[in-house]
């Protein structure tokens, strides 16, 4: 195993995200903001190379875009259960405006859904709390200010 991917290189506590997006600039932007709250980050940019990097890492949560190269978010989601990863809290990211793709997403039972651009400060928010082991607020019970079905 090289050094990289050695369990003791992170300190004692800190948490894995995995950022799956095919935007850079985004991806690194919010790299630098997790790493600044003290999380570590890895970073992927297809659905294919998140899925291969979550099976050889296990990252504490996993913040994805819905529309992915390789692969559809809400679908990558769901094969992260099937590879016995079910237990990592998912967050959407997407810049769609689809009234009804909150719905879809819904059924993977995701810990967070953001719409791009996206509050920062929120998105830290929402996954301070998913990793705190705090349950997910289902979609359907939003405040109508943070639906996106309005």
């Amino acid at each position: 195993m090289d050094s990289k991917n050695r369990a003791f290189d992170l300190p004692t506590g800190m948490k894995t995200v995995l950022i799956i997006d095919d935007d850079k600039r985004l991806a690194a932007a919010l790299a630098i903001r997790l790493r600044a709250a003290g999380y570590s980050v890895l970073k992927a940019t297809d659905g294919l190379e998140g899925l291969k990097l979550a099976a050889d890492r296990r990252p504490d949560l996993v913040v994805m875009d819905v529309w992915l190269p390789g692969g559809v978010g809400i679908l990558i989601a769901q094969r992260l259960k099937h590879i016995g990863l079910a237990g990592i809290p998912v967050i959407f990211l997407t810049a769609s405006k689809k009234k009804d793709l909150w719905e879809i997403a819904e059924e993977v039972g995701p810990a967070g859904f953001f719409e791009k651009p996206y509050d920062p400060k929120e998105l830290l928010n929402s996954i301070d709390l998913a990793l705190s082991g705090a349950p997910a607020c289902p979609l359907k019970d939003l405040p109508d200010q943070l639906r996106l079905d309005q």
